[in-house]
């Protein structure tokens, strides 16, 4: 199999058979030039020294030698070698809630749209740790499983929304049970779970699971999602469009941030809360965090990479000059020396 580091270069070879034909014409003038010089009998006299026929051949030797460069600055690869992968990083789950509270706009836009693009920030930033994503409700999901593949967990985390899972509510402890389902029982490298929320928990005793999780080696850190002071809860159509706000007993409901929930849950696993910011710091402040954690190899397998042949092309081009270079401009000729004859 081979492909090529810059494939945009291969452009560029519509020029050889460019030069081929230019080279083609400027032979024929050449030839007719002779001709109108003097009698073909006479030139091996008085042109001894030129051979439109040669001149042809180095030119399209020429067009060929750029041919063979353009192809070497294209960067051909063959996947021929076998080289070995360690791996080195953290094991991170993040599990984060896509409740209908979620959609309240006290951190704005909405604390779900503020939760992906400071998570879009963080997994960016990341180097050789593998990622799970678990939204959560009243149920949660293992929506990607751990991997190295960043642009996957991306793409999974900006499909979801508070529509995707149909049952209200939330339930902190389901959401830290299906994360620790997601970390590999067997897996020596550091487990930390992200649990991004508003906290509003139903009664789901997620501290019990806290425990669980912290006997297993998983560090929370959880991420306040909402403020002190709260905000109203939209009701949304079928577009996006807000059509009202979420009412008990003839009030609005104002969802509001339970820190001291968030608090001992990080507290019980080691871990660390932190509450939502305007600028995100809270994030640049857990990468760093889980950055000064001990990173511990987790892969190490061989598969075959692609190996740089750009060597042949360029080599085989050096020939060809050096042949071009050798083959003189003209020599006492005899008439079937021509292609164009009287």
């Amino acid at each position: 199999m081979i492909r090529f580091v810059n494939p945009h270069y291969l452009h560029l070879f519509w020029v050889i058979p460019l030069l081929a034909i230019i080279a083609y014409f400027e032979y024929r003038w050449r030839i007719n030039a002779m001709k109108r010089w003097a009698q073909q009998k006479m030139w091996d006299v008085v042109l001894p020294d030129r051979s439109p026929r040669r001149l042809l051949l180095k030119r399209w030797l020429g067009a060929v030698i750029i041919g063979l460069l353009i192809f070497a600055i294209a960067g051909p690869q063959v996947g021929t070698r076998e080289i070995e992968v360690t791996r080195e990083g953290r094991d991170i789950v993040i599990a984060i809630d896509v409740s209908q509270s979620m959609d309240a706009g006290d951190i704005v836009p909405s604390r779900l749209i503020k939760a992906r693009h400071e998570l879009n920030r963080l997994l960016r930033q990341l180097r050789g740790d593998r990622v799970a994503l678990v939204p959560f409700t009243s149920v949660a999901f293992v929506m990607v499983p751990l991997t190295l593949d960043y642009s996957a967990v991306i793409t999974s985390l900006e499909a979801i929304d508070p529509t995707m899972i149909p049952y209200p509510g939330t339930s902190l402890a389901e959401a830290i049970k299906q994360s620790r389902r997601a970390f590999r029982p067997e897996g020596k490298a550091q487990k930390i779970l992200i649990l991004i929320t508003d906290s509003e928990d139903h009664d789901s005793k997620p501290l019990e699971q806290a425990a669980e999780a912290a006997k297993e080696g998983i560090q929370i850190f959880a991420v306040g999602m909402a403020t002190l002071q709260g905000g109203p809860i939209p009701i949304k159509d079928r577009r996006g469009t807000i059509t009202g706000y979420k009412e008990y007993q003839g009030s609005t409901v104002v969802s509001r941030l339970n820190e001291a929930m968030l608090k001992e849950l990080a507290e019980i696993t080691g871990g660390e809360y932190l509450r939502a910011t305007r600028d995100g710091s809270e994030f640049r402040k857990m990468h760093d965090i889980i950055s000064g954690k001990t990173a511990e190899e987790f892969e190490s397998k061989q598969y075959s990479d692609f190996e740089d042949r750009f060597q042949w092309p360029v080599l085989a081009a050096i020939i060809l000059l050096l042949m071009e270079e050798a083959i003189p401009p003209g020599r006492i000729r005899r008439k079937k020396d021509y292609f164009i004859k009287n």
